[in-house]
C-alpha cells in the first residue's frame, strides 16, 4: 500500500512540468435585459428580454520552448434568454495558430475581423456594442441591413509583437458572399499611457470601409470616438439590392467613473447616404446614456436609454426610428 502510494506520487511529481507546459481556460458571458421599445408608427410600446451576445469559450496555449507558443480558441454565442444557439456553433472564432517574438499567425474562423475592434468595438463602452445599445452606424458589419465584411472565414490573420506601444495586424481570408476577390481587414493600435488610436481598413469586393479612433483617459473622465467612411456597399433588404452605397459615419464618447458606478454617453450620426442611379436616403443618428454598476469585478447591472433616428431605415434593426429603455444584469466568467 505505501509502495503504491509512493510511485503514484514519484508519477504526479514527474507528470508535473509536462502539464505545466499547456493551459486551458474556460471563459464566457451571459447578458440580459429587459427593454421597452417604441417604433415610430408602431403603436403601442413593446416589451421583451434581450440577449446581449453571450457567449462561452475555450482558449489554450502550449509552450513550445523559446518564447513559442501554440494557440487555439473556439468561442460559441447563444441565446441566453431561450437557450438556443448561435447561427453557426463556434462561429464567433474557431483559431488554431502559432505566437512567436516576431508576431502571432492564426488560421480558422473570425466572427469579427480586428479593423472593427480597433476602431468602433474599441470605444463602445456602455455594454460592448450588444444589444440594443450597439452601434448601428458604423461600417464594418453590424448592422444586418447592410452587405459588409466583417466576418471572416477560412481566414489567415497575422498581428505584429508590440513595439514601443504600437500592434498591427494583416487579416485575409478565401472569397465568400458571391465576391471573386478576396477580403482583407488592415488594422493597428497605439497606445502610449492615458493615449490610444487605432486605426482600421475593411475591403470585400469592390465596399471599403476604413475608420480612425482616439481616446484619452484624463482620471476618472474618458473621452473618445471614432470617423468612417463607408464607400461602394450594397444595402439590401432580402428581396432588393442596392450598389454604390456610400456615407461618412462618426460617434463621440464620454464616461466618468465614481467607485463602482460608472456613467456613458454616446452620440453618434452620418451625413446623407448616396448610392448608384441616383438613389439617395436621409442622414441618421443615434443617441445613448447609460448607468453600469459594478457588483464585482466579474458582475455589474445597468440602465440604458437609447434612441435611433433613421427615417429611411438605412440602418435602424427597427426598421426605422425608435427609442429603447431598458435594465440589465451581465456576468462574466
Amino acid at each position: 500500500m505505501k509502495k503504491s502510494l509512493v510511485l503514484t506520487a514519484i508519477a504526479a511529481t514527474l507528470a508535473a512540468p509536462a502539464f505545466a507546459q499547456s493551459s486551458v481556460t474556460i471563459y464566457g458571458r451571459l447578458n440580459l435585459s429587459v427593454e421597452s421599445t417604441k417604433v415610430d408608427g408602431a403603436g403601442k410600446r413593446d416589451w421583451q428580454e434581450v440577449d446581449n451576445s453571450s457567449r462561452i469559450g475555450f482558449a489554450g496555449e502550449e509552450d513550445l520552448g523559446g518564447g513559442n507558443k501554440a494557440i487555439f480558441k473556439i468561442e460559441h454565442g447563444f441565446d441566453a434568454s431561450t437557450g438556443t444557439a448561435g447561427s453557426r456553433f463556434w462561429g464567433r472564432e474557431s483559431t488554431v495558430g502559432l505566437a512567436t517574438r516576431y508576431g502571432t499567425v492564426k488560421l480558422g474562423n473570425l466572427d469579427n475581423n480586428e479593423a472593427y475592434h480597433a476602431t468602433a468595438d474599441y470605444v463602445s463602452w456602455i455594454n460592448h456594442d450588444t444589444g440594443t445599445t450597439s452601434d448601428f452606424l458604423y461600417g464594418g458589419g453590424l448592422n444586418s441591413n447592410l452587405n459588409y465584411w466583417n466576418s471572416l472565414q477560412n481566414a489567415v490573420s497575422y498581428n505584429t509583437p508590440d513595439i514601443y506601444g504600437f500592434v498591427g495586424w494583416v487579416q485575409t481570408a478565401e472569397a465568400y458572399g458571391g465576391e471573386k476577390s478576396k477580403p482583407l481587414a488592415v488594422a493597428g493600435y497605439y497606445d502610449r499611457g492615458p493615449l490610444h488610436l487605432g486605426f482600421g481598413f475593411d475591403k470585400h469586393g469592390d465596399a471599403k470601409s476604413t475608420a480612425i479612433r482616439a481616446n484619452y483617459d484624463l482620471g476618472a473622465f474618458a473621452v473618445g470616438g471614432y470617423f468612417n467612411v463607408v464607400r461602394d456597399a450594397t444595402l439590401s433588404d432580402g428581396t432588393v439590392s442596392v450598389t454604390g452605397v456610400k456615407y461618412n459615419t462618426w460617434r463621440l464618447v464620454g464616461s466618468y467613473t465614481l467607485g463602482a458606478n460608472e456613467f456613458h454617453l454616446n452620440y453618434g450620426g452620418t451625413n446623407d447616404v448616396k448610392a448608384d442611379a441616383g438613389l439617395s436616403a436621409k442622414k441618421a443618428w443615434q443617441v445613448t446614456g447609460g448607468y453600469n454598476y459594478n457588483l464585482s469585478k466579474r458582475t455589474k447591472v445597468y440602465a440604458f436609454a437609447t434612441k435611433m433616428k433613421d427615417e429611411d431605415g438605412v440602418f435602424s434593426p427597427k426598421g426605422g426610428t425608435f427609442n429603447t429603455f431598458g435594465a440589465g444584469i451581465r456576468h462574466n466568467f
